[in-house]
């Protein structure tokens, strides 16, 4: 039993790596916003790579909560457990996100105006989930900085990652473009959540 918890703290690794197979096995979808035709043409054209990150998609957020109970089982705050409840909020809402794509994925020919508004439930969950996100990062270093159960810049780290989450939410008042939601600033806050938890994982199995 020693040795399963000591190894528990790779779920984050596990689950930075599930999570960014999306955009890697397939190219990103269009983003909230773009031409009906193209995002039917896009889905149709991608159809079993899409499939495949909807599961790992399930898969990592799974994961996202193991690293969270174990990360609160580290250090035993109240800041702790609030990332551990932000963390199950957000595989909830990542879960909405993959039952939108895989539901485009699954038909061969969707519906174009059907597709649109399916893709911009996709893409506007994919933006409310940085609320949760940032609650989570917000905790994590809270519960860092309060404690010496892990290091301080780990803490730090966190809270710029948090701030990132923030800053997406420029993509609500951005109907389309490089800042709408789905596109630049979701993913830079994307790959903030997934560096941080590459690098607490790593941090908390070397401890």
């Amino acid at each position: 039993m020693g040795a399963y918890v000591r190894w528990l703290p790779a779920s984050g690794l596990l689950a930075a790596t599930a999570l960014a197979l999306t955009g890697l096995i397939s190219p990103p979808p269009p983003v909230a916003g773009a031409p009906a035709a193209d995002i039917a043409a896009y889905y149709a054209g991608h159809r079993v790579g899409l499939e495949i990150e909807s599961l790992a998609d399930g898969i990592g957020v799974m994961l996202l909560v193991t690293f969270a109970a174990t990360f609160h089982a580290r250090i035993r705050s109240i800041p702790s457990l609030t990332a551990f409840v932000a963390a199950a909020i957000l595989a909830a809402c990542t879960l909405v996100q993959v039952a939108a794509f895989h539901a485009l994925a699954f038909r061969p020919d969707p519906d174009p105006a059907r597709a649109a508004l399916l893709n911009d439930l996709q893409s506007f969950t994919f933006e409310v989930s940085t609320f949760p996100t940032l609650l989570f990062l917000g905790a994590a270093a809270t519960a860092i900085l309060a404690s010496r159960a892990l290091p301080r810049w780990l803490g730090l780290a966190a809270a710029v990652a948090a701030g990132l989450q923030a800053v997406a939410w420029i993509s609500f008042f951005a109907p389309r473009g490089i800042l709408a939601a789905g596109a630049l600033p979701d993913i830079v806050s994307f790959a903030a959540l997934l560096a941080w938890l590459v690098t607490c994982s790593v941090v908390m199995l070397r401890r």
